[in-house]
């Protein structure tokens, strides 16, 4: 048994916010996002749809706002029905009650940065006939009437510069306008911050004197154009994607620190029980880390219920998979080579991100297990040897070049022949010195040139190095044509190393 039994290990670890925002690439992404708000800059942070489900984004937004001394934690509406009723209790057919017609041409005296081209389909605009629900409540937070809330928040006097934290996702839905027109949801977040901007403009503040908007959401919370439009606007705003803040350093920070909280892999008997017990667990946070890749509530849960066996894996995967409950959409468009190293989702895979089912890994896009691994998931045992086989290398490989070496320097004291005849006999990959320094050259050889001289009989080393040795040939044949090693290969590996360890110690 490689490792203890997943019944008896304890409950998966919430993945919560404040665990999320110490992991270096979330580090990263906030403290980003700390220097644009610390230089007057609002700033857009875009999740995918699960983390509102899964109350991450609640928490990582709290955590930003938090930094903050100056903040304004912006409550949500009590209800959206109680704030936008979609049946008029008065006025004109159609009306919502306190509103008046919106006019088509109405100019709100906030561009939208279209420069006079065809507006989207959903257009910009809004009922004029008073401030927004919004801003009815940031006024309310700040003690005064909505109409004086940005004169407030800029006045060149003024001695509070506070960050206001909205939470996209608890904004009303659209409401219908007359003649069957609907605004946009995330209306009302563009116009403060358009309206704060216009008003910082004219007032010359400096940028440690600005009023700041943090807004967190979905991509859905926002009109379409949004997120691309305030791009444009460096000065002002800066928008940032939870696309490739989860690296591979990120999963294996998490893991390491979840084995050291569970106690590790069990192993048993004595001095190189604990060797072996670091390379099976250093393989089985690699391998969860590589199948789950950016999406760690996954690596957590794989964490939890996999015992490390070959033969569960699969079935581990798909019991996670199972409870995340993400659907493999039907029509994902082409992952393109390149999307995975732009700072946001193209456009085509916007949809497919927002899912969940599409991030950036390590610079590569990524999808999803859930893409392809699937009953009906083409290619399902391929893909899932391949990133076995690429954990298990990534972990293995050192340990194996490094006994490769120990074994090749001893080899030289076991040489039946010169050292100068070894190389020409066995080593292919020769160094440009090797005809003046053959001995450099030889403890450069690859395993199998060592174990091929040890079969002719011109090197002498003991039996536990011979079987040693055909073990490093073996794992790494096998891993170098992406095969994986199974349950007792690894574990024969494991306990040769972990044995060898001890005579070369004990050596001297």
């Amino acid at each position: 048994m490689l490792f203890e039994p997943a019944a008896h290990r304890s409950e998966t670890v919430r993945l919560d916010g404040e665990r999320l925002a110490r992991l270096p690439g979330v580090r990263g992404q906030i403290e980003r996002m700390e220097a644009d708000l610390a230089a007057g800059r609002n700033c857009v942070w875009l999740m995918p749809d699960e983390f509102v489900a899964d109350g991450i984004a609640e928490e990582l937004h709290r955590t930003v706002l938090s930094r903050w001394p100056e903040h304004v934690h912006l409550p949500e509406p009590a209800t959206t029905a109680e704030t936008h009723p979609l049946v008029p209790e008065t006025g004109w057919p159609g009306a919502v009650a306190g509103d008046v017609p919106v006019l088509d041409d109405f100019e709100d005296g906030f561009d939208i940065g279209w420069d006079g081209s065809p507006a989207p389909s959903a257009t910009f605009s809004a009922p004029s006939g008073g401030p927004s629900e919004l801003m009815t409540r940031l006024a309310k937070e700040l003690s005064t009437v909505p109409e004086a809330v940005v004169d407030q928040l800029t006045a060149p006097d003024g001695h509070w510069h506070p960050v206001i934290g909205v939470r996209a996702w608890t904004e009303p839905d659209p409401r219908q306008a007359p003649g069957g027109r609907v605004t946009e949801r995330g209306h009302g977040i563009a116009r403060l911050i358009r309206a704060l901007g216009a008003a910082i403009k004219e007032s010359g503040l400096a940028p440690d004197r600005r009023p700041r908007v943090l807004v967190t959401g979905r991509l859905r919370d926002f009109p379409s154009w949004f997120p691309d439009e305030l791009e444009l606007e460096l000065g002002t705003t800066g928008v940032h994607w939870w696309w490739g803040t989860i690296g591979r350093l990120d999963s294996a920070t998490l893991l390491a620190g979840l084995g050291e909280e569970r106690g590790g892999p069990r192993s048993t008997g004595a001095g190189g029980a604990v060797l072996r017990a670091r390379v099976l667990r250093a393989v089985r946070e690699e391998v969860v880390s590589e199948l789950c890749g950016p999406d760690i509530s996954l690596a957590v849960r794989l964490f939890a219920c996999w015992d490390g066996s070959d033969r569960t894996l699969d079935d581990s995967l798909r019991a996670c998979l199972s409870v995340q409950r993400k659907e493999p959409p039907s029509d994902l468009p082409t992952v393109s080579s390149g999307a995975g190293i732009q700072h946001k989702p193209p456009s085509t895979l916007r949809k497919a991100w927002a899912r969940g089912v599409l991030q950036t890994w390590e610079g590569r896009a990524r999808l999803h297990p859930v893409v392809w691994h699937t009953d009906g998931g083409a290619g399902r045992p391929d893909r899932l040897s391949v990133l076995v086989s690429q954990a298990q290398a990534r972990v293995l490989m050192p340990w194996v070049e490094e006994t490769r070496r120990r074994l090749a320097e001893m080899a030289l004291s076991h040489a039946k022949r010169p050292p100068r005849e070894l190389v020409e006999l066995y080593v292919r990959r020769k160094l440009p010195d090797h005809a003046t320094r053959p001995e450099r050259t030889f403890v450069s050889a690859e395993a199998g040139d060592l174990q091929r001289a040890c079969l002719q009989g011109h090197i002498g080393l003991p039996q536990e190095e011979r079987l040693l040795l055909s073990s490093l040939v073996k794992v790494r044949n096998v891993l170098s044509h992406r095969g994986v090693l199974r349950d007792t290969e690894l574990a024969d590996l494991c306990d040769k190393l972990a044995a060898a360890d001890l005579r070369w110690t004990a050596e001297g």
